[in-house]
């Protein structure tokens, strides 16, 4: 085993919990479109004063009770997810240590420094539930589930009051609207918006990552090194960005020096971790969906994993040309992350349609649903690249 967790293995981690929450927003789905559709059988006096009845709605409780109970699953998740990392990276860096004929410690990382993981990514879980939203009116505006409820009766009686369309030409919009929108949050400080299983995966990524590196960092101070090298896995991140950094695939599998107070490598052949890789930047090494690692190294004594001959060959054979177009390894990956997203997002779309009872709508983004599948599987085969349909799932 040449590193504890394999790209694919870390990449697979969070995705019970991301389908907690498609699960979720699934449900939300369904209560708010149901409603919508009994509201299209009540009468035009009724109609008219829908305006005033929060009540029809999903009550604030409704949704609070349904956060709690995914929430509370999650963090049992979590908690499974966070155990499993903590024992696999025991056993590994104390095999490191032995290799090395350094007395390996009985402990690691301490409680303090797992606790203060557990906690910051629950922070993340709370964060999460607490933004969840609906963006509607086009993308203009963002409302909690039980307004965003409130806003499609709203907008569908004023359309109606036009005399432009039909009651159930509006209620079509106002379901269509919800369902594209899916539930956003809206915790990033660049006011990025991500759905909510996306926010849940890099949660959970994040949290893991964080204790690999604490392992990484603390068997560098029992081996006395300052040196590190890095993963490398094919189809990684070969896109120019705006640091010099962002694009992965340049130091990949190469060994690097972290500086402790800016000062160069003292051998004078290994360049600068955070000046090379990002690291600890958002699109840098451990930084957003990076799946790269940094491991002890210890001159003279250390193999390189990869040398630089593999490592500027390492995609080949893994491009792929499809429909008249080419793709590199790594945008093979990207266009598997494409296509699962359009599924996900038409799978919200029939659910919402089935809760509001409108069959031919459904009926038509069934099919498209079943196209997409087709060509998800024969795509990925000509790519060589596994089938990941867990990401696609919805459970409820």
């Amino acid at each position: 085993m040449k590193y504890p967790f394999a790209p694919e293995a870390l990449d697979a981690l969070p995705e019970e919990l991301a389908e907690l929450y498609r699960s979720l927003e699934s449900q939300l789905l369904d209560e708010i479109c149901s409603r919508l559709n009994l509201a299209d059988q009540l009468n035009e006096v009724t109609v008219q004063a829908m305006r005033t009845l929060r009540a029809h709605g999903i009550s604030q409780q409704e949704i609070e009770r349904a956060i709690r109970r995914t929430t509370n699953i999650s963090e049992k998740k979590l908690t499974e997810l966070l155990d499993d990392v903590v024992e696999r990276n025991q056993q590994y860096y104390s095999e490191l240590i032995d290799i090395t004929g350094v007395t390996a410690p009985q402990t690691l990382l301490s409680i303090e420094d797992t606790y203060a993981i557990y906690e910051q990514t629950r922070k993340a879980f709370r964060n999460i539930a607490q933004s969840m939203a609906f963006l509607v009116d086009n993308g203009r505006t963002l409302l909690a589930p039980a307004r965003a409820y409130q806003w499609a009766l709203d907008n569908a009686v004023l359309q109606v009051q036009s005399g432009a369309i039909s009651y159930n030409q509006a209620i079509r919009y106002a379901v269509k609207q919800l369902a594209d929108s899916g539930i956003r949050v809206t915790d990033y400080e660049s006011g990025h918006r991500d759905q909510i299983d996306v926010a849940v995966r890099r949660a959970v990524m994040s949290g893991v990552s964080q204790l690999c590196d604490k392992y990484s960092d603390q068997s560098a101070e029992y081996l006395d090194t300052r040196y590190f090298e890095i993963s490398a896995h094919i189809g990684a991140r070969d896109k120019p960005g705006p640091n010099p950094w962002s694009a992965h695939i340049l130091w990949q599998g190469k060994v690097f020096y972290l500086s402790d107070h800016g000062e160069r490598d003292p051998l004078g052949k290994y360049p600068d971790l955070v000046e090379n890789t990002g690291y600890g930047y958002v699109d840098g090494l451990s930084g957003a969906n990076c799946r790269h690692k940094k491991y002890p190294w210890i001159e003279g004594v250390s193999e390189r994993t990869y040398t630089d001959e593999q490592l500027a060959h390492i995609d080949d054979g893994h491009d792929v040309d499809f429909e008249g177009k080419h793709y590199t390894a790594y945008e093979a990956t990207q266009k598997q992350r494409q296509i699962e997203r359009t599924i996900r997002k038409l799978k919200r779309e029939q659910t919402a349609y089935k809760a509001a009872g409108l069959t031919e709508e459904e009926q038509a983004v069934t099919a498209r649903i079943r196209r997409l599948n087709a060509e998800y599987k024969v795509f990925s085969e000509t790519a060589g690249l596994p089938m990941q349909r867990e990401r696609m799932r919805v459970e409820y």
